[in-house]
């Protein structure tokens, strides 16, 4: 029996391997997920390999998780740079297609195969779909060409831009970790962190008016939780009424904390949690009927005699205001009596292991629309038909979901470990079938083309990387963190999202990805079928 021979059995011997030498360090540098694409590349060579539809279920899964993960914060990222990200991702597709041409006339290449070199350099397969189906169109036969260009290139440039993400930040001068401080520093400023500081009432205007006519409805970023009269502490409550030598505590952001010392009165400092019928408690929102309400709809206090003083959500904390929406996964402290807390809880964390457990309904809803629409051909007006394939279209539902959160009815909530397994098993699968199917052929291919073919694989990768680089570190000064994720998503390369997410704790890389993916993805589809036109009637066949 030959065990070599087991689809199954090839597959995971490839993904326990990579994932072995990829953890393998060398002062401080090792190859992550480009593992298990070397691996798969030497045994893609003696004849093994992986179902296509493997391949292809791995690279849903992870630019889904990835589009999940990123979409809470995407749009606000893309609109405070919107344009740099178009930018960037326009002058990378389109200075790669001027160096094919380039290298097109340098060593005399037919355009089907100068074309093909152009979607492998920039790792674009549905670009490859689309220039083989105009190709077709036009010289029925040249398509299968196509392919061996572009199976030459995108190893080459998965591998060099892997690779090129581990040296990054040492070939611009930079450091890793303060270049994560400074990134922090700016998410400090965006969403300031929650302070606490308690105020006596001093103001005579105050004196007499209830919690909630101070802060109506909750609207104001700050808010009082505990009130101390005398010795005596409670929550506080909306129908509170406030006395001169109150003393209360209020949690929000230091430039409303400000605001509120104006309001109320001077700085004090006094126990607050002398009352044990006081209970403050963190909880993780884990039932659907507590979510996608705002929490002046919510009434909490009316309802159940609680008042919640910090959100905390992918990493962000949230003052608590009337117009804020509740989502699974939030992270919340909860205030009031212990009786009151203890039950609201109980009804928030819902079933014991809900927390734990993925919106499958919504998940998979997801998958099928991502599929549907990448599937949808869009008629250009020059003719060309185009499609975002289905990876690409995953990736726009995905980045949609991650941000609305829901889908019709759905709610969507998938841990953070699930959203982790998602993203890191769909990466070593994808590249354990991009490995084996490019190492069948690669020694083929260049024993039968020439090193030539390889020159000019690399020409073209390296003046699009040059020209991304140049862009980002040069003219838009970008931390180095968000360079390397924007890189990869000009190049269309997850495994370069990986390592470069490998080199930091924050989600920078996977955001600046995210921004630009979606973009280059449009623009070197319509560049390969572009290039099919004008390097036929250019160079010809």
């Amino acid at each position: 029996m030959n065990l070599l021979a087991q689809d199954m059995l090839v597959l995971f011997i490839i993904l326990a391997l990579g994932s072995w030498i990829g953890q393998l360090s060398f002062r401080g540098l090792a190859l992550g997920g480009a593992g298990v694409l070397f691996v798969a590349l030497a045994f893609g060579h003696f004849g093994a390999s992986v179902p296509k539809v493997v391949m292809d279920l791995g690279l849903l899964l992870f630019v889904y998780a990835v589009g999940i993960t990123a979409g809470p914060r995407f749009f606000r990222t893309f609109r405070r740079h919107g344009i740099r990200f178009v930018v960037i991702a326009f002058a990378v597709a389109f200075a790669g297609a001027l160096a094919t041409v380039g290298v097109a006339f340098l060593f005399d290449l037919p355009y089907d195969l100068a074309t093909g070199l152009y979607t492998g350099a920039l790792t674009i397969t549905p670009g490859l779909a689309a220039a083989i189906d105009v190709a077709e169109r036009v010289v029925p036969g040249s398509g299968s060409v196509i392919s061996v260009g572009y199976g030459v290139a995108y190893p080459f440039s998965m591998i060099g831009v892997v690779l090129l993400v581990q040296f990054l930040a040492r070939l611009l001068r930079r450091s890793v970790p303060m270049e994560e401080q400074s990134w922090l520093k700016e998410k400090q400023v965006e969403s300031p962190e929650l302070s606490v500081c308690q105020f006596r009432i001093t103001n005579p205007n105050v004196d007499g008016k209830t919690v909630s006519e101070v802060n109506p409805r909750r609207m104001a970023r700050a808010n009082i939780s505990r009130l101390k009269r005398g010795e005596a502490v409670f929550a506080a409550r909306p129908d509170a009424v406030l006395q001169l030598g109150d003393v209360v505590m209020v949690v929000g952001p230091d430039e409303e904390l400000d605001k509120m010392r104006l309001v109320l009165g001077e700085d004090a400092d006094e126990r607050m949690d002398v009352n044990v019928n006081v209970l403050s408690m963190d909880v993780e929102v884990a039932e659907d009927t507590m979510s996608g309400k705002t929490l002046a709809e919510m009434r909490l206090w009316e309802r159940y005699t609680v008042v919640i003083t910090r959100i905390r959500r992918q990493g962000m904390e949230i003052a608590p205001a009337g117009n804020i929406t509740l989502e699974m996964g939030d992270q919340i402290r909860v205030v009031g009596d212990r009786d009151a807390v203890e039950a609201f809880v109980k009804l928030v964390h819902g079933a014991p292991r809900k927390h734990e457990e993925t919106s499958m309904v919504p998940f998979m809803i997801g998958l099928v629309l991502g599929i549907a629409l990448g599937s949808i051909p869009v008629t250009l007006p020059n003719g060309m038909t185009v499609k975002l394939g289905m990876a690409g279209g995953a990736f726009i539902v995905s980045l949609l979901l991650g941000h609305f959160g829901k889908i019709g009815p759905f709610r969507m909530y998938v841990p953070a470990a699930a959203k982790n397994l998602s993203r890191e098993l769909g990466l070593m699968l994808f590249l354990a079938g991009a490995g084996t199917s490019a190492g069948a052929h690669f020694v083929e291919i260049l024993q039968k083309q020439g090193w030539q073919l390889v020159l000019a694989a690399i020409l073209i990768i390296a003046t699009s990387i040059v020209v991304g680089v140049v862009l980002m570190d040069r003219v838009y000064r970008m931390n180095v963190l968000a360079t390397m994720g924007a890189l990869c998503g000009s190049m269309t390369n997850p495994p370069g999202l990986g390592a470069a997410s490998a080199q930091s704790e924050t989600d920078l890389p996977a955001l600046s990805y995210a921004s630009v993916y979606p973009v280059a993805l449009i623009f070197k589809i319509l560049m390969a079928q572009l290039l099919v036109e004008v390097l036929r009637a250019l160079v010809g066949g």
